[in-house]
């Protein structure tokens, strides 16, 4: 039974049984692995607050051969997000981070970009407003589809492959591919060039680039729909934590789906 030790993101937590925990983890080395941490849900266990999400640890874990789930023995914070007075908007986009992360990403496959991008939206957050939270996970949500390999080329058409960056508009078929005008003959869904170049930015600023710049709620709107239509689709229903945002703030979130 080797021993590993790794940094990790906590990405989700269940309970088992009384007193153990379920935990998900995307690791730096093993890719995404669920683990069982043994007393974890005991007053005084030695696990304390490094599985509440999104803290970054140093995990060791024991892995028997052909078992799913591993064995988690120890768990140091590297950085815990959770400070006092963590805002309910931050807690319940976190979650819906750890949601996509679970399900876009399969089971011990190493992904050095996903890890990278965890940490550098982890980073933007805490210099974020409430207001600008939407607009972080607009940005996540279009990674993690890219990341996933559920996100087409948008640079080019689809068809005739011809450069989409000084096309008035661009069309978008129902399973999300871009086409001209052309090619499109001006059905599906129409794209503003405002629109696409601002999914353009998304893929290829840092976040907290993507973020410093001023962005109209309409344009953030627009680009979400789009993204979370993507997201049900490649994932054949709607994320859980759906839900839970939606109770958040209803003003300010529910609008921006």
């Amino acid at each position: 039974m080797p021993l590993h030790e790794t940094e990790a993101f906590v990405l989700r937590t269940f309970t088992l049984k009384e007193a153990d925990k379920v935990c998900v983890f995307f690791t730096r080395d093993a890719g995404k692995l669920r683990g069982v941490a043994y007393g974890a849900k005991k007053l005084r266990s030695r696990f304390g607050a490094s599985l509440e999400p999104f803290t970054e640890v140093s995990l060791t874990y024991f892995q028997k051969e052909n078992k799913e789930l591993v064995s988690i023995s120890n768990c140091d914070i590297i950085r815990s997000q959770f400070v006092a007075g963590i805002s309910s908007e931050r807690m319940g986009m976190m979650q819906y981070w750890g949601e996509l992360v679970d399900s876009f990403m399969l089971d011990h496959e190493p992904n050095e970009t996903v890890y990278r991008l965890l940490a550098a939206i982890l980073d933007s957050m805490k210099n974020a407003g409430n207001a600008d939270l939407m607009t972080l996970a607009r940005y996540f949500e279009f990674w993690m589809l890219k990341l996933g390999g559920f996100f087409p080329d948008w640079r080019h058409c689809g068809l005739c492959e011809k450069d989409l960056s000084a096309e008035p508009a661009v069309y978008l078929t129902n399973e999300g591919q871009p086409q001209c005008a052309a090619c499109s003959l001006r059905r599906g869904e129409e794209l503003p060039q405002f629109v696409w170049q601002t999914i353009q930015e998304i893929l290829t600023q840092a976040p907290a680039k993507f973020l410093s710049l001023p962005r109209d709620a309409r344009l953030i709107t627009q680009t979400g729909s789009i993204a979370t239509r993507l997201i049900a689709r490649a994932l054949e229903r709607e994320p859980r934590s759906y839900e839970v945002l939606s109770r958040l703030r209803p003003v300010e979130i529910v609008t921006s789906f």
